[in-house]
């Protein structure tokens, strides 16, 4: 079967990590497939090295962490893609650096599509778990978020450096514990209970935690 329409060109600023880039990877040819059986996504994908990059969050040196991932969009734009996405959350920090490289490049925001889909159950309240420099009002993903008009809601303080923790050392590297698993269920249950939160962010690379839970609170993957 001949497809209709030539498809666009998909640029992927991955590796960041290595386990959400292939589930991006996967999804979209699975999308395409159903739509179009036989064809799969053109993607180009430039994997970026996860070390440097939590190296430069750790030191908080953000200037240096948007020209890292700037460094893979310009590979993307040389090879032809028509639009591009960052396969972090965190990788957002660089979205205001792209788009004055870039002003014409299109470039799909996470929290858009988020937003999009939490709309679309009609809910407002929303808790927010990922790293600690995505778990502020003033990170970038949170922020356009609020722009949709959300109302963010994180967990307590004392829980985020561990939330942290799970996500660069296990989720990250495809490790999950049950002690981790078990963590993130408590922390979305106080974020119900609690907060009455009616939705659930999931910041991090965490598929396979969605399968751990049993509350009915709906969950988003970013």
């Amino acid at each position: 079967m001949s497809m209709d329409v030539k498809q666009r060109i998909c640029g992927i600023v991955g590796g960041l990590a290595y386990v959400s880039t292939t589930e991006y990877y996967n999804q979209m040819n699975q999308l395409v497939g159903k739509s179009s059986p036989g064809h799969g996504s053109r993607i180009h994908i430039v994997s970026l090295d996860i070390f440097e990059y939590v190296d430069l969050l750790n030191k908080s040196q953000w200037t240096a962490v948007a020209e890292f991932i700037l460094e893979g969009v310009h590979q993307l734009v040389k090879s032809g893609v028509d639009f591009v996405l960052i396969c972090s959350n965190t990788g957002h920090i660089a979205v205001p650096r792209i788009v004055e490289y870039y002003p014409n490049l299109v470039l799909l925001h996470i929290s858009d599509a988020v937003a999009f889909a939490i709309k679309e159950k009609k809910l407002k309240k929303i808790g927010f778990l990922g790293t600690k420099f995505s778990m502020t009002s003033d990170s970038c993903v949170v922020k356009r978020l609020v722009d949709h008009q959300l109302e963010i809601v994180f967990p307590p303080a004392d829980e985020m450096d561990r939330l942290h923790q799970i996500i660069l050392d296990e989720l990250s590297n495809n490790i999950f514990t049950k002690e981790s698993v078990e963590f993130y269920v408590k922390s979305i249950q106080r974020l119900s209970d609690e907060q009455q939160v009616e939705g659930v962010v999931l910041g991090c690379t965490g598929k396979q935690l969605h399968f751990n839970f049993q509350q009915g609170l709906l969950i988003y993957f970013l």
